[in-house]
């Protein structure tokens, strides 16, 4: 069976549902409410909604059916007039939760709609970092065997089953490290026509134009009601960490947006994979700050602008973000997830792995959960030295360098001038003998031709 497209939308009183079946047999048609239990069977379709808010069929419901559009349109009365139904626009969250197990039982647990919190003890805590475990919620174990290997242009570590979460970002940092170039990051501080571009530019969600109507476009809807409807039970530092990586994903699509300036190329799924330390090392984050340093410092390792002024306005435009909400959110997760499956290097696995379930989790966890995100981040400022690349001390010998060149280009333009300057006082005495030569010879002649006027005037007299 098919799951159809839907929209639910609601007015004080009303709730009205929007099911896409073309090609459908209209007799065969059988439509059910049972509370806050919606199904809708017409073959080859089948469709069963849990709805936030309970609805009723009587005599004031409605249907009818389009055929240009293949959309039947319905409409039922709330059991409350006036209450309002939460999350209407979370097309998975409404889809009822399938009866069979998902292949991962430690991921998905068949309790309430909601996410649920455990209170671990500090004894799980602590052996939590001990874990060889990765994916989402670091629940995955042997489920994708030596991975890294599989896939080495998307993942730097290669076996996380035999590097422990505590290791990881040791390994990691040790690996920037060795691929921090002081040559690239000098060239992009000291290239502001190259960079300036990017510097200025305004990300669409921080434009004063922007939608704040957000709407799933149909191509999104299709995704989204084709995801399984799972539910997570986390710790509290679970739930955390799985909000860290979240920031640390998004980070790397802010990055994109603003180096492409909005328009996403076939490296921007490159992009997003290595500026993640989530995606590509397996990572896990305890803190806001540590996640934000393991993306500054990934940002001026990798990508082709390494600028740290871009760090920054690539945080703020993260803020801003989130603060658009979770449906904004949920949509630039799913703009990811078609980046990665339409990547020539099978980045569909970062999906299955990561951003299917971020999909699921983001329509389940409460606005105020982003709310906290963003303030956290927003309050947060990352210092070049945070980032534990000698960044000032190299701008500073860079600095003593440049300087130490316009000295020397001083000197030279100094020494030429007096050296031309030595040259045309040479130049000018040589003239002054010469002319002074010229002087006395005229001089001398000057002399004999009256000499010799004396004599020929002598010779010329007849007496």
């Amino acid at each position: 069976m098919l799951t159809p497209r839907f929209k639910l939308t609601q007015d004080e009183d009303h709730v009205y549902i929007i099911v896409h079946a073309p090609y459908t047999n209209i007799g065969d048609t059988e439509i059910d409410v049972d509370g806050d239990n919606f199904l809708f069977v017409s073959s080859p379709y089948f469709l069963r909604l849990r709805l936030p808010g309970r609805i009723v069929d009587n005599d004031s419901a409605k249907g009818s059916y389009s055929c240009d559009s293949g959309d039947f349109n319905l409409t039922f009365d709330k059991e409350i007039p006036g209450e309002h139904f939460a999350n209407l626009d979370m097309i998975t969250s409404l889809l009822a939760p399938s009866d069979i197990p998902d292949i991962n039982p430690d991921l998905v647990e068949m309790l309430e709609d909601e996410i649920t919190v455990e209170n671990g003890n500090n004894e799980d805590e602590n052996n939590h970092a001990d874990k060889f475990t990765y994916g989402f919620a670091n629940k995955l174990t042997t489920e994708f065997s030596n991975i890294g290997v599989e896939f080495p242009q998307i993942f730097e570590l290669r076996v996380p089953e035999t590097v422990s979460i505590f290791e990881r970002n040791i390994k990691r940092v040790k690996h920037e490290d060795d691929k921090f170039s002081t040559d690239h990051y000098l060239a992009d501080f000291y290239d502001d026509e190259l960079l300036e571009p990017f510097l200025t530019a305004i990300a669409p969600w921080c434009n004063q134009n922007f939608n704040k109507e957000i709407e799933f476009s149909e191509e999104e809807v299709s995704i989204l009601k084709e995801l399984p409807n799972k539910h997570y039970l986390l710790s509290k530092k679970e739930y955390k960490q799985v909000l860290y990586g979240l920031v640390d994903i998004l980070y790397g699509y802010c990055y994109d947006k603003r180096t492409t300036l909005n328009e996403s190329t076939v490296e921007s799924g490159w992009t997003i994979n290595k500026l993640s330390s989530t995606l590509s090392w397996f990572c896990t984050f305890n803190d806001m700050r540590q996640v934000l340093i393991a993306c500054y410092r990934r940002a001026l390792i990798y990508p082709i602008f390494r600028n740290f002024q871009l760090c920054v306005k690539v945080k703020n435009d993260l803020v801003t973000l989130l603060r658009k909400g979770k449906k904004f959110v949920v949509k630039c997760m799913i703009e990811i997830y078609q980046m990665f499956n339409a990547s020539n290097d099978a980045r569909y696995i970062l999906n299955q792995l990561y951003i299917k379930d971020y999909l699921v989790f983001l329509q389940k966890c409460r606005n105020e959960e982003l709310d906290e995100l963003y303030n956290n981040i927003a309050n947060i400022e990352i210092t070049k030295n945070d980032l534990d690349l000698d960044l000032e001390e190299l701008e500073e010998a860079a600095e003593l360098v440049k300087q130490e060149e316009v000295d020397s280009i001083m000197e030279n333009e100094v020494a030429v001038k007096m050296a031309s300057m030595s040259l045309l006082t040479g130049l000018h005495r040589s003239n002054q003998v010469y002319i002074n030569e010229e002087s006395d010879d005229e001089s001398d002649s000057s002399d004999s031709s009256d000499d010799s006027s004396d004599e020929l005037d002598s010779d010329d007299d007849p007496s």
